[in-house]
């Protein structure tokens, strides 16, 4: 009977020993926010030629997230365990008010983080009246008064990074994502949306893959920008 209790309490202190050398590494929390100019200048919103642009609503769904240890040399994005699954519905825009999400915290080995990576995914789990269901960015706004919906369904990775980075050493840190919507139109192509049409005359101009309105070409050029105008934040 000893002898049983005696290796129980060994069982018991290997066990304890293994979660508390486990908790020995940091953590780190992403959020997901947006910066609206149109949130302190509706007066005037984004101006592309004499064209006045508002967004209003701004959503994205992503997956797969991962973090790169630049101290460790084997450390890869093609190789890291993905720390955050998803998939993630993210809504960063609200009546044009910037909003902020948070998505959760992951432990991470210690080391020094410059980097991140995470998939555009379109979700076909989600309710079909749902505006990302099918997408992996969603857009509305107005574009001189008339309203307009942008979407793309694109699966593409997001690499993003700061040249500084944040060492963890058994301490949780903050990541934040953050979207400017002011870099919607020029962060890699200079765009005019008020070329784009409403070919089928429905009142609403319609921008995405495969659009009846004559929008593709903007919305593969909207979607680039979208993916330039993201920063890391620490």
């Amino acid at each position: 009977m000893k002898n049983l209790n005696l290796k129980l309490l060994c069982v018991l202190s290997l066990l304890i020993f293994s979660c508390s050398d486990n908790n020995d590494d940091g953590g780190i929390n992403l959020t997901f926010s947006a910066v609206n100019s149109n949130s302190s200048k509706l007066a005037t919103g984004l101006k592309t030629s004499a064209t006045e642009v508002i967004f209003t609503d701004f959503k994205i769904s992503i997956r797969d997230v991962v973090f790169k240890n630049d101290d460790d040399i084997n450390s890869s994005f093609d190789t890291d365990e993905i720390q955050f699954r998803g998939p993630y519905q993210i809504d960063l825009l609200d009546n044009t008010n910037a909003l902020s999400q948070t998505i959760g915290n992951a432990f991470v080995p210690d080391g020094k983080y410059k980097e991140m990576r995470f998939k555009f995914h379109k979700d076909e789990d989600l309710p079909v009246t749902d505006d990302l269901f099918d997408k992996s960015i969603y857009i509305k706004g107005t574009i001189d008064g008339v309203p307009f919906v942008f979407w793309h369904d694109t699966s593409e990775n997001l690499d993003i990074g700061r040249s500084t980075g944040v060492l963890v050493q058994g301490n949780t840190v903050n990541f934040k994502v953050q979207f400017y919507t002011s870099q919607f139109l020029s962060s890699l192509n200079q765009i005019d949306l008020s070329q784009a049409t409403d070919n089928n005359n429905d009142g609403l101009i319609e921008i995405f893959p495969n659009d009846e309105d004559g929008n593709q070409d903007i919305a593969d050029a909207l979607k680039d920008n979208i993916k330039m105008a993201a920063d890391l934040l620490i």
